[in-house]
């Protein structure tokens, strides 16, 4: 018997007309995010079942804000992406669950996630699809899921979480904390094109190989065993954590979180896949790098504005040393990720785009060897609240199209030093994860 039953389906849009045309730019770093397919997460809240009309109400209130959710991507007369902000609205889904919050355990063990984000992933038509698609679930105990769904390129995962903010703000009747700049044009390419490094994240390819292939390099061929499990980290335990890898040979001054977490990911999950010593592993994860991009990026900058790092290392390498040798190659990558670096990203992109080639990250999403990684844990998930307290639980909705390796890091609502961590790979692999002996110490 399904346990998720539709109620309703209708589009969202904004309280009053965008002025029109309007097109919105979409930058260089958008048009890398391509992919036809949604990022979704899922928030549960204890209350707020009685609270969906107003929600809605209070939904296409903010969306005169933010208009360009509410378009569609369109093809412009010079050939690139960009947003047509025709008010053409937001997929809006209605939905009854036959089940309460209080079912499980923790909240971590809910089996109906991916019912709590109806429509399919993978994007059909590109041409009509929503940026945003929100699914309002009730439970019978009066608890709320918020299935929240955004296509990439256009917005990433900060704008999801400000929009979310906007959107409570409203339905509260406050003012926004934070209007929306959607200047897009400040990530436009340098002219000419400066790259004053080596490009080490993203690689160009002629239209005519990938074509000739049959497949893009890093087209999903997706495992079907795979396996996803979520462990907590204790405030402790992470303090223990980030002081091995401070007495390691490797060690440098205050590791953060995500280094230490990260690190422990990378390294145990390389050991149970067995890779050859000098096979090559890459750990990929997105900097939101707003804060770097020199002019400063204006206030409330709202667009896509991260970059996909691609750590790479012999495997031997990342096995057979301390943790803390991981550690230092996350370190020192992200601090060379600077503004110098991020513009010289846009110009190779231009560039590449020129020329006519197909863009890609450097990384094997499906190969057998790397580890993409999500790191949801520096943002303020458990500060969002439309009348009826913060989230019990927020995550994303992982599945095989994301990867074969994944590493998801979230906040928790207890402790801004605990996480928690979903690891998504091969059931096998996720097995003998199970009895790694540095893994047990630290998620187990």
């Amino acid at each position: 018997m399904e346990r998720v039953r539709l109620k309703s389906t209708h589009t969202v849009i904004p309280a009053k007309p965008t002025l029109r045309p309007c097109l919105h730019f979409l930058s260089n770093i958008n048009l890398l995010y391509s992919e036809l397919f949604y990022d979704p997460m899922v928030f549960y809240f204890k209350d707020g079942s009685d609270a969906i009309d107003n929600l809605e109400a209070s939904l296409s209130q903010v969306l005169v804000h933010y208009p360009f959710l509410a378009g569609r991507v369109i093809t412009g007369e010079d050939g690139r992406l960009c947003v047509d902000c025709n008010d053409k609205g937001i997929l809006f889904i209605e939905a009854v669950a036959d089940a309460r919050l209080d079912e499980w355990n923790t909240l971590i063990d809910c089996p109906l996630e991916t019912d709590l984000n109806r429509e399919d992933t993978s994007i059909a038509d590109s041409s009509n699809a929503p940026i945003l698609r929100i699914q309002l679930t009730t439970f019978q105990c009066g608890g709320l899921a918020i299935g929240f769904s955004w296509w990439h390129l256009c917005i990433d995962a900060a704008d999801a979480i400000n929009f979310m903010k906007s959107w409570f703000e409203m339905h509260c009747g406050l003012t926004i904390s934070s209007e929306p700049n959607f200047d897009s044009q400040l990530l436009k390419a340098r002219s000419p094109p400066c790259i004053t490094h080596l490009m080490k994240d993203y690689i160009s390819i002629s239209k005519q190989l990938t074509t000739e292939s049959g497949t893009h390099h890093n087209a999903p061929i997706v495992s079907p065993d795979l396996q996803i499990r979520t462990f907590y980290v204790k405030a402790d335990t992470l303090n223990e954590l980030l002081q091995e890898v401070q007495k390691g040979p490797w060690s440098y001054e205050l590791p953060t979180n995500f280094e230490c977490l990260a690190a422990l990911c990378w390294k145990t999950m390389t050991e149970v896949r067995n890779l050859a010593d000098d096979a090559l592993t890459t750990y990929s994860y997105l900097i939101d790098f707003r804060e770097r991009w020199q002019p400063s990026l204006a206030s409330g900058f709202f667009g896509n504005a991260t970059h996909l790092t691609c750590v790479a290392a012999k495997a031997g390498d990342i096995k057979h040393n301390h943790l803390s040798y991981a550690a230092k190659l996350l370190r020192d990558d992200n601090q060379a990720t600077n503004s110098d670096y991020l513009h010289s990203i846009v110009d190779f992109l231009q560039t590449a785009m020129d020329q006519g080639k197909t863009i890609g990250f450097n990384s094997d999403f499906y190969g057998g060897t790397d580890v993409q990684a999500i790191d949801f844990s520096h943002y303020p998930i458990y500060s969002l609240d439309f009348g009826h307290g913060p989230p019990l639980h927020c995550s994303f909705t992982l599945a095989p199209i994301f990867g074969d390796c994944i590493a998801a890091l979230y906040p928790t609502p207890h402790n801004d030093q605990e996480r928690t961590i979903t690891i998504c790979m091969g059931a096998s692999h996720v097995q003998q994860l199970l009895h790694n002996p540095l893994f047990k110490r630290f998620l187990l």
